[in-house]
């Protein structure tokens, strides 16, 4: 089964994608967070990251590039208060969406991120 970890200070969009993604085929971990997220990583090991910019404490940008630095792991940026172009040029992820996000799209980049590492066999 395909794992991907969620991250959002937002219970009702975790709610919601949870129930997406599950419905999809994914099993899903949620961190409302954002603290301790390397250590998760490790121990969860995801096929994919969703990943909210704005967090408390923290931004989403930094979590990041701070996982970059230590896994090949495709990460996708959401947030419905950035820009684009420049969330992934500062932060190194592999895509952003926009929310409100088009559910077709979502689950379309979520499957691709995620099949994309399967076939990669890409490693942490």
């Amino acid at each position: 089964m395909k794992k991907i970890l969620v991250v959002d200070d937002d219970r009702e969009v975790l709610s919601v994608v949870t129930t997406i993604l599950s419905e999809t085929g994914f099993k899903v971990l949620t961190n409302e967070t954002g603290f301790n997220i390397p250590e998760i990583v490790r121990d969860y090991s995801p096929g994919v990251i969703l990943l909210d910019i704005r967090l408390p404490g923290r931004s989403g940008i930094e979590i990041c590039k701070e996982l970059k630095n230590i896994f090949n792991i495709p990460i996708i940026l959401f947030s419905a208060h950035c820009d684009r172009e420049n969330a992934l040029k500062n932060s190194r992820a592999e895509a952003f969406i926009q929310k409100p996000f088009d559910l077709k799209k979502f689950v379309s980049l979520i499957n691709f991120y995620a099949s994309y590492q399967m076939a990669e066999g890409l490693q942490f």
